[in-house]
């Protein structure tokens, strides 16, 4: 999952989104980890409304201190938006802020899977940048793959990435990127 913001200690868990309620916002449930362990519940109903993140038990002292490290990352800078008095534009980061992109990313991130794994029986490779796909040909139904994958490499030239010889994870990094440049 990539955000904007770069830092790795606030993560969530737990994230459940009911899209048929999200108007101007996520609608989304989740659980904020702070350092490794569970600090707080964050919600947000969707209406365009700010997340509210409530501590779970004791564990307020650790929230608080969350709250200050997110306070302490630098802005997101917004380069798209117009500057203000010459200065770009951008926006101090909050802890509901933070728990906003990554709940988004995350769920970006879920939707992009289910794309991706519709295609996991299909022989999909990457040939100067763009994606391809042999809609006939099923990866199950080969019988001697490493033979089909020399023959694709004949036709389409030996640069060509086959995702089904990579690893799942790195499969699905290269053609997530390479969907979102083709975008």
């Amino acid at each position: 999952m990539n955000t904007i913001i770069k830092q790795d200690r606030i993560t969530l868990k737990n994230l459940k989104v009911a899209e048929f309620a999200s108007e101007e916002t996520l609608c989304f449930t989740a659980t904020v980890i702070f350092d490794g362990v569970a600090v707080g519940e964050a919600s947000n109903d969707g209406h365009g409304g700010m997340t509210f993140i409530h501590a779970i038990g004791d564990k307020q002292a650790q929230l608080s201190e969350a709250e200050k490290f997110a306070k302490n990352l630098p802005p997101q800078v917004c380069p798209d938006l117009p500057p203000i008095d010459g200065k770009p534009f951008s926006i101090d980061i909050t802890l509901d802020y933070l728990v906003d992109v990554l709940a988004d990313a995350l769920h970006e991130d879920r939707k992009l899977r289910t794309t991706y794994s519709r295609s996991k029986n299909k022989v999909v490779f990457i040939k100067d940048n763009k994606v391809f796909s042999l809609q006939k040909v099923k990866l199950d139904s080969l019988k001697d793959r490493p033979a089909f994958f020399a023959s694709l490499r004949e036709t389409y030239g030996s640069s060509i990435v086959i995702l089904a010889e990579l690893p799942p994870d790195e499969a699905f990094t290269l053609w997530k990127q390479h969907i979102y440049e083709k975008n």
